[in-house]
């Protein structure tokens, strides 16, 4: 039987009670699953089943007991709402110290790399860091970190990590005057980036000249279904569209990235996964999640050789 809340306050709180309450001692299977009917052979041979592990759960738990601080709620739903006439949302929750995200744990970061946890490599590269707190999970495995945030105040956070802040444009260069040689990670991370800056076609070419030559690693993310979004452009619009499928189903336009996007800009797929792409919530939800696939890709030498089928 429904019940009728006529007071939108009330109603709000309820809401959010129903919410909780389907996911507090849920472990989210639906999260992870994928549909194989609709994928390629291609793509299902380098499926890596993910599931709620413990620093999911861990995350998930700070959002349930975060959203129920009523009067920090309050104070950020309306220093929000002022902020936000002067400053993008982004440089908002830096400001607030809200609004963290959670992509993966360390431990799937090392499963997807095909490491152990002994592994460690030398130089990390986070393009598009926010906060730091994603980075985070993959910087112990590296000796220097490199990220890049085009929001100053997330600069101030990522600069108060203690980590190395290179400029938007700066990142593929020569790292000192006089030197011909462009920097070289061993892995780069661009996680729910793509859809989000302006010249994503660019950015993966970019990308492809910084990586380690045959060891390199590129850690993609992508919310899909694809909604290119910009924070930074007269109409929030790309200067580069990613063609892909113009499908409602995420796994045909999954297939479509790999064939129309990733194929072109020179890298091969080699191990990818289902993953919530969560964030920290506010009063009316304790959080907010998104269906993200994670990718890790590898140079090839051109022409391409691939044949997705």
């Amino acid at each position: 039987m429904a019940i009728k809340l006529h007071s939108p306050l009330v109603r709000l709180i309820y809401e959010k009670f129903e919410h909780t309450q389907e996911h507090l001692e849920s472990t989210h299977e639906y999260w992870y699953t994928v549909r194989s009917n609709l994928l390629s052979k291609y793509a299902m041979d380098r499926f890596i089943q993910a599931h709620q592990d413990e620093e999911t759960t861990l995350f998930l738990k700070s959002c349930f007991d975060k959203s129920n601080w009523l009067f920090t709620q309050l104070y950020h739903t309306i220093s929000r709402s002022i902020l936000t006439w002067f400053m993008t949302l982004t440089s908002c929750n830096g400001l607030l110290n809200r609004g963290s995200m959670f992509v993966f744990s360390s431990t799937l970061f090392r499963y997807l790399l095909g490491v152990d946890e002994n592994w460690k490599a030398q130089k990390l590269l986070d393009l598009g860091a926010g906060d730091g707190r994603v980075t985070m999970r993959m910087a112990p495995m590296f000796d220097e970190v490199f990220v890049t945030e085009i929001s100053p105040v997330m600069r101030w956070r990522l600069r108060q990590a203690n980590f190395t802040v290179l400029e938007v444009e700066e990142w593929d260069k020569a790292p000192a005057a006089g030197s011909t040689t462009a920097r070289q990670y061993d892995v780069v991370a661009c996680l729910n980036l793509l859809d989000r800056c302006a010249s994503p076609l660019t950015l993966l070419r970019r990308m492809h000249t910084v990586l380690t030559p045959s060891t390199g690693r590129l850690i993609l993310a992508l919310v899909l279904p694809l909604t290119q979004y910009v924070e930074t452009t007269p109409k929030n619009e790309p200067l580069e569209v990613m063609e892909v499928s113009k499908s409602r189903a995420w796994e045909v336009q999954f297939d479509s990235f790999l064939t129309n996007v990733l194929q072109p800009a020179g890298f091969e797929l080699l191990r990818w996964t289902r993953v919530p792409y969560l964030c920290e919530g506010d009063f009316s939800r304790s959080f907010y999640s998104l269906n993200d696939i994670v990718m890790v890709v590898k140079p090839f030498d051109y022409p391409p050789r691939l044949h997705i089928s």
